[in-house]
């Protein structure tokens, strides 16, 4: 009789190790000592459980062309089938003696006229077999939810990480050293707005020689495991590995993304010194830049509706950006006393870092030694598993709250330092620098001074972030602007003009 052999194992491991073999050689002599023509084996590794079994299917579909009856080798019951479904089909064939199944190992055959009792014995070695599976299912879900709320992660690492092996061959992830910088230079590029994905795509390119296409980009943007928190079914849960950027940054990202959203991307890849910057006055619509015989204009996308909007030169703009930047410049008198000022509040600062870290230190000291003394209760049996999981849960959650808000203080010690320099240095050559800068650099500059620009047909208004605020509102009786003329434009202190609402911090401005 034509015979087919169908071995079969779960995972890739097991078919690079001796089960797999183990099993051709017993049916291989079964057959041998039964007469059966082999014609075809089926050997492969995928889980029986699988919603698609293409061997198995292939299999089938072969028998049911076959005009002969085909007899069907298998080691055990469970190397064929681990579900019912599979039994009808099967059964199906046997009634129409179509096959015959020899389990070798239980030693069972299966033929048109099998009895009750050995039909029987095949659904009770199905039926174990699906429970072993399901059983296994569950065991694996189990893990698997531990696992996250443990703050693992189950997949490959994100660009930037890298999978590895611990010294007790545990699986870790950590940060890969050149990705992880290229990653932080994307989330810092694209946080100043100055750069779509487009060109940050050619920025890598030219500085990192790295490719990489606007999908990844974009999946690399949009991913919370930077920061510290990973996605699983659509959900956010805190993982334990050491993040790459701050939640602020990946927020900042954010806003810049959902804003991008709203533009149109006609010339996302040419450079326009105002792109995304600005709004119109008249409806609030995008201000939208387009090249036009060899010189840039910005004129409103009136998008919600025609209202006769000008082309406006970016050279108009830029006359009116530099008049802004002159307001709040600094005499050497009045640099002096700001200096002066900015050092007693430095002191006071510096007192208070050290109160605040002091206090931290000590109640993160205290919930370290109270995990570590749970740990020893529960290796002596003091606790159970449920009150250590628990209580280690609160306790850990406490230490990395303490640990936070110790890098929080960090963090806003250096933004001090950088935000105090940079107001020091603009307010003594803002107008030089945003006329000598790279168009990148302008751009930052803009952000960090200034918010909320519209577009009144050719005339700009805007209002100052802090605390460039107070030097425009000081403005008149100190003498700092110098050139107002008929083209006019609102400051802090005109008539009419209402303080503004602090905006977003400003943006990060390497100025020296």
């Amino acid at each position: 009789m034509q015979a087919y052999i169908l071995a079969r194992v779960s995972t890739k491991e097991q078919e690079d190790t001796n089960s797999l073999p183990s099993q051709l050689r017993r049916m291989q002599e079964y057959s041998a000592r039964n007469d059966f023509e082999i014609i075809e084996t089926f050997k492969f590794a995928e889980s029986s459980t699988k919603q698609d079994r293409k061997q198995f299917q292939q299999m089938i579909k072969q028998i049911e062309k076959s005009k002969q009856k085909i007899a069907i080798i298998t080691d055990t019951v469970d190397r064929m089938q681990r579900d019912f479904k599979e039994s009808v089909l099967l059964d199906d064939l046997r009634k129409r003696d179509k096959i015959i199944i020899h389990f070798i190992r239980e030693n069972l055959i299966l033929h048109q006229n099998s009895n009750s009792s050995e039909l029987m014995r095949w659904d009770m070695a199905v039926m174990f077999a699906k429970s072993y599976v399901t059983q296994l299912s569950d065991n694996v879900k189990r893990s698997f939810e531990q696992k996250v709320k443990n703050g693992e992660w189950l997949s490959k690492a994100p660009y930037g990480y890298r999978n590895v092996r611990t010294e007790d061959d545990k699986s870790w992830i950590e940060q890969d050293s050149s990705q992880a910088l290229i990653v932080l230079e994307m989330y810092r590029w694209y946080a100043t707005g100055s750069y779509s994905m487009i060109e940050i795509r050619k920025k890598l390119k030219k500085e990192h020689n790295v490719k990489m296409g606007i999908s990844l980009i974009a999946k690399i943007l949009n991913n919370p495991f930077y920061y510290g928190e990973m996605i699983i079914k659509g959900k956010l849960y805190p993982h334990k590995y050491e993040p790459i950027i701050s939640k602020d940054l990946f927020e900042k990202v954010e806003a810049v993304i959902k804003g991008f959203n709203k533009k149109s991307f006609k010339y996302a890849g040419i450079p326009f010194l105002y792109r995304g910057l600005i709004r119109c006055a008249v409806c609030g619509c995008s201000v939208s830049p387009e090249r036009k015989k060899g010189f840039h204009y910005y004129h409103c996308t009136e998008f919600k509706g025609k209202h006769k909007t000008p082309y406006v030169r970016e050279e108009t703009i830029s006359d009116q950006v530099a008049k802004a930047f002159e307001a709040i410049v600094l005499s050497e008198d009045d640099y002096k006393k700001v200096s002066e000022m900015l050092k007693k509040a430095h002191q006071d600062k510096v007192g208070y870092k050290s109160r605040r870290v002091n206090r931290l230190n000590i109640e993160l000291s205290r919930y370290i030694q109270r995990l570590e003394k749970l740990y020893e209760d529960h290796l002596d049996g003091v606790v159970d598993d449920t009150f250590y999981e628990r209580k280690a849960s609160e306790y850990r959650g406490m230490r990395d709250s303490i640990k936070s808000k110790l890098d929080a203080i960090d963090k806003a010690d250096d933004a001090f330092y950088l935000t105090v320099d940079r107001m020091l240095k603009l307010t003594q050559k803002a107008p030089s620098l945003l006329l000598r800068s790279e168009m990148e650099y302008s751009r930052r500059l803009f952000n960090f001074v200034l918010q909320n620009a519209t577009l009144d047909q050719s005339l700009l208004r805007w209002e100052y972030k802090e605390p460039f605020d107070i030097l425009a509102r000081t403005a008149k009786n100190a003498n700092w602007l110098a050139r107002r003329d008929s083209n006019t434009f609102l400051l802090a202190g005109d008539e009419g003009f209402e303080p503004p609402i602090m905006g977003p911090e400003p943006t990060a401005l390497p100025l020296g």
